[in-house]
């Protein structure tokens, strides 16, 4: 079996940040227009316009981002806490993140990394669990 490692939750949280980018908005939005849609001939159907491309996530991607958000949901309690791991995964440097918490970077590193150490600690000692070992297996998926 895996270990899990500090370094294995910080890139997990770091792809859940970007796979959580990537999906579709909650509310479709729409647009209204004035112009009567038309059909353009096909040697000017990808040179006039911009197109626009969409990265979509993949299933793996989407199932690590809801792991992560379970990880966030049931086994971190603070709310405090759950924003720091969701902001420094964001990349939010500690400066940022004592001042919108009211600490000093020092003491917010200190916490982020207490709070990590904690994760890894609960993953692994309750990794005889059927749930917990197939979460720890997604979690340490190593591409290469």
């Amino acid at each position: 079996m895996p270990e899990v490692t500090v370094q294995d939750l910080i890139h997990l949280f770091e792809e859940a940040v970007r796979t959580d980018r990537r999906l579709p908005s909650a509310f479709r939005k729409e647009r209204t227009t004035a112009w009567l849609d038309y059909r353009q001939e096909k040697m000017y159907q990808r040179s006039y316009h911009k197109t626009d491309f969409k990265i979509v996530p993949t299933a793996s991607q989407i199932d690590r981002w809801w792991i992560a958000c379970e990880i966030l949901g049931k086994l971190v309690k603070d709310i405090d806490t759950k924003r720091m791991l969701w902001m420094r995964a964001k990349k939010i440097p500690f400066t940022q993140l004592g001042r919108a918490f009211g600490m000093s970077r020092h003491k917010i590193k200190k916490t982020w990394e207490e709070e990590l150490i904690y994760l890894r600690l609960y993953l692994q000692i309750h990794q005889k669990n059927e749930k917990i070992s197939s979460i720890v297996d997604k979690i340490c998926v190593r591409k290469g």
